[in-house]
């Protein structure tokens, strides 16, 4: 199985993002969000960068 990138979920208004790390290759949209939590704006979709995909790993490690 090959894990899919880690993403990021990005506010053009209020500057909020979140990165998300699937755990599988699985789509799953029960926890995906569309809308920002803030704002109410629609998210913007983009590829997480290297430091993003490895603060958001270590995160996602300890959090078990």
């Amino acid at each position: 199985m090959i894990r899919p990138m880690p993403f990021k979920k990005v506010c053009k208004k209020c500057g909020y993002s979140k990165v998300i790390v699937p755990k599988s290759d699985v789509m799953s949209f029960s926890g995906e969000i569309f809308s920002c939590p803030k704002c109410k704006e629609p998210l913007q979709r983009r590829n997480a960068n290297a430091l993003e995909m490895a603060f958001s790993t270590i995160l996602s490690t300890f959090k078990r």
